[in-house]
């Protein structure tokens, strides 16, 4: 059987495929995360930014190695951190910094190692991210460190029309300062491990906050949802939204991989119907 050969361009494009071309320009571990800024053609869509996805082919980008190279056979998900397109004006590219808290990952370790002016091969953005009310002004974001920046766009949104954000991390010792640094001065930052101080942490940001949005393990939302009942005597809609520790492989809903077990006992594809979801959605009343 013979394989096409195709090359990846040096420059943003779209890829005959119906793809993205993205080359990158920064690479930094955060926290835990690793945040790529890169370079990407204009117009892509930008709703919802905070929880949608691009999926990664983590590939050296050679006519050989696309055609026998298996060894990173499986795409990776790579979560929008932030957008910018102020310097399009300037060469026509946009500016994406994509994330993902997987550092442990052959296929991130090979994304880590990319160097400027690399390019790779994107699907995306895919998936339904986080949608709260406009009349949002109290935000609590709750997560493990390197969870929260995906829910960066969710921040500076919250901030840029008048609202304040407290940000709680489910960690051990100091705030990690690379972390701090990517978080506003106006950002209200709160750090615990211990899981009796943790659990009242999170029921004080439900009774203060109009919305949360959660990046947690799957074991930590029950926790969210006993705290949600706690303050609010139920699971409301549209108060928590959580994006899901779910295996993200093809994007499309046909591999069944990301299959996520909803409160009405019914499973659904996170890939396309998620990742982001209402917790109302994923945890009963009862």
């Amino acid at each position: 059987m013979k394989h096409s050969q195709f090359t990846v361009p040096d420059h943003p494009s779209l890829a005959d495929d119906g793809g993205v071309i993205a080359c990158v320009e920064t690479t930094q571990i955060v926290a835990g995360a690793l945040l790529l800024t890169m370079a990407a053609p204009a117009g892509l869509s930008r709703d919802a930014l905070a929880g949608r996805y691009f999926l990664v082919r983590c590939v050296e980008p050679t006519p050989w190695a696309q055609a026998h190279d298996w060894t990173l056979p499986l795409r990776r998900p790579l979560f929008v951190a932030g957008w910018r397109s102020s310097l399009a004006d300037v060469d026509g590219f946009e500016r994406w910094v994509l994330t993902t808290p997987t550092l442990e990952d052959a296929g991130i370790g090979w994304l880590a190692t990319r160097k400027p002016g690399e390019c790779i091969h994107l699907i995306g953005p895919l998936g339904n991210g986080f949608a709260f009310p406009p009349r949002t002004q109290r935000l609590a974001l709750i997560g493990e460190p390197s969870r929260i920046p995906a829910l960066a766009p969710l921040l500076h949104a919250t901030l840029d029309q008048g609202g304040s954000v407290l940000v709680l991390l489910r960690a051990a010792g100091a705030l990690d300062k690379g972390l701090r640094s990517l978080l506003p001065f106006a950002v209200e930052v709160h750090q615990e491990a211990d899981d009796t101080q943790w659990r009242t942490l999170v029921r004080e940001a439900m009774a203060w906050a109009d919305a949360a949005a959660a990046a947690v393990s799957t074991h930590e939302i029950s926790a969210l949802a006993e705290a949600a009942r706690g303050v609010r005597m139920r699971i409301k809609q549209g108060v928590v939204q959580c994006l899901v520790d779910a295996r993200l492989v093809c994007g499309y809903g046909a591999c069944l991989a990301c299959l996520t077990p909803l409160a009405n006992g019914r499973w659904t594809r996170a890939c396309v119907h998620g990742p982001v979801f209402d917790l109302a959605s994923l945890r009963s009343e009862g």
